[in-house]
This record gives structure tokens, sequence and C-alpha cells, in this order.
């Protein structure tokens, strides 16, 4: 018996095969589309002042943080409060991309166990909405950018720092590895909350643990000489320093410990190495693992 495929089937084959997969990815595109709007809608949908609470989220965290600790670690910053602001909204993008996504493909069981749907795209929508709301942030990071710029110009000045400048525009160069990062760990999250529940009470803990670990209100240079080797790899360690860290340097010139403006913008190319590491990891556990979603969630 002759099983050979003649050429003019396999093109068949071919094109019938590439035409399904652009109509699927054409209908994962729509619903991610619609996922999103869902999730920036219903995000402050019962609030009195809607979305505008995503600009006075990160303002009024801020101005707690400000409130608490600029006695402590930013009274000879100027800047304080943009150090603090910065660390908190690239903290922030990744703690809302993951902590949806986590529990994401359990929350619209009903969605994959009656439609023939991509389980990546819940992840995806995430992590889109978790961008669209650091762009909302932007907005109160100008506001106080034009605030620190009228207020405290001399002082940056001297410095040889600017609040205003065009290498604000790299934050863009910046998004895609963060996106990266974000939804390689939304991918191994999501992935391993399918199969234990618990993980989202850890991850809870380790999200603190991890705020901690990450200078958003304090400056490594406080590290005290007998630490500073052991803290300092564990700073270093940390994704999160790198990207808070690269943020601050593009937004107002400023370096991790605050006060070297000459130290210029850090590269980005380990953001896109440590965005493609992950994003490779969350992928690997979610592919050898999605053919066993359907039994647990």
């Amino acid at each position: 018996m002759n099983n050979k495929i003649t050429k003019s089937e396999f093109k068949e084959r071919m094109s019938e095969w590439l035409q399904n997969r652009k109509r699927q990815l054409k209908k994962n595109v729509n619903i991610i589309r619609e996922l999103v709007k869902k999730n920036v809608k219903i995000q402050y949908r019962n609030s009195a002042i809607g979305a505008i609470w995503t600009i006075l989220n990160p303002l009024l965290n801020m101005l707690v943080m400000f409130l608490v600790f600029s006695k402590l670690f930013g009274k000879d910053d100027p800047t304080y409060s943009l150090y603090l602001l910065c660390g908190n909204i690239i903290f922030n993008t990744m703690r809302g991309a993951t902590t949806q996504s986590m529990t994401s493909l359990v929350q619209n069981r009903g969605l994959l166990t009656k439609n023939r749907i991509s389980y990546s795209v819940f992840p995806i929508s995430n992590n889109i909405s978790a961008i669209v709301n650091f762009f909302f942030s932007c907005v109160a990071l100008l506001g106080v950018m034009v605030v620190v710029h009228f207020t405290s110009f001399d002082a940056v000045k001297a410095v040889g720092g600017s609040v205003f400048s065009f290498n604000i525009l790299l934050t863009f160069i910046m998004l895609p590895a963060l996106f990266m990062f974000n939804y390689g760990m939304s991918l191994l999250l999501s992935a391993l909350y399918v199969f234990f529940r618990d993980i989202q009470h850890f991850y809870m803990v380790f999200l603190t643990l991890w705020t901690y670990l990450t200078p958003i209100f304090y400056k490594p240079s406080i590290i005290g000489a007998q630490d500073s080797a052991f803290i300092n790899f564990i700073i270093n360690a940390n994704p999160m320093y790198h990207f808070v860290t690269y943020f601050r340097a593009v937004v107002y010139g400023v370096s991790s410990n605050g006060v070297d403006f000459a130290s210029g913008i850090p590269s980005v190319l380990p953001l896109y190495l440590i965005g493609a590491i992950f994003l490779a990891l969350g992928s690997t556990l979610f592919v050898l693992t999605k053919r066993k979603f359907i039994f647990y969630i």
C-alpha cells in the first residue's frame, strides 16, 4: 500500500493548516483584546471616580512611603519622591501582571471547558492590562516630575542631572523586556497554580520579601561595609533591581544610589537577558503541563 503524499496533496494540507492557524490566531487576538478591555474596566468599576484611581493609586502609595521613609532614607535627596514613585511603578506592574495571571486559568475554567480557547490568552491579557496600567501610572509620574523640576531644579542641576530629558523615551525600549519577564513569571505561576492552589499564599508572602529586597524606598548605599558583599549579591541577583534602576536612570538620570547622575544610562541588554530566561522557563513549564490542565482546573 502506497502511503506517499503527492506534492499537490502536501501543498493542500499545508494551506489548510495555515488557514486554521490564521483563524485561531485571529480568534485569540480578538479574545485578548476583549479580555484587556474587561480587565481595565472592572478594576475600579464600583468606585466613584473610576479609572482615575489608576493614576491616584501610585501617587497615594508614594505619598505614604514618602511620609514614612523620607526622613530616614531621603533627607538629603531632593528627588526622593521620584525615587519612590519609579520603584513603585515598576514593581507594581510586575505584581499586578503576575498575581492576576496566577489564578486566571482556574478562574476562567468555564470558558476553557466549553470553548476551544488557547490557555495562554489569559496570562497574555493580564500582562497587557498591566502595561496599560503602567502608562496610566506614568501620568502620575509626569505630574511629580513637574513638581520636582520646579521645586528642586537647582539641587538637581548641581549634580549634573535633569528631571526632563529625551532619555525618558528609552522607557519604550525597556518595556518589551519587562513584558517578557512578567509574562514568563505569569506562565510559571499560572501553571503551578492549576496543580497547587496553595502557591498563591506562598507567593503573597514571597512578594512581601521581594519588596524589601528591591531598593524601592531605600538605597543600596546605606548598607554597612560588613554586610555589603552578601547584601549586594542578593540585590544584584534580584531581577527587579535591574528594571527599577534602569527606569530611574531614564526618567531622571539617577543611579540606584540616588546621587550619581554622571554614571549614564545602564545597558538594556541585561534586562532582555533576564526577560528571555524567565520567558523560556515559564514557557517550557507551561507547554509541558498544559495538556493536564483540563483535569485540574
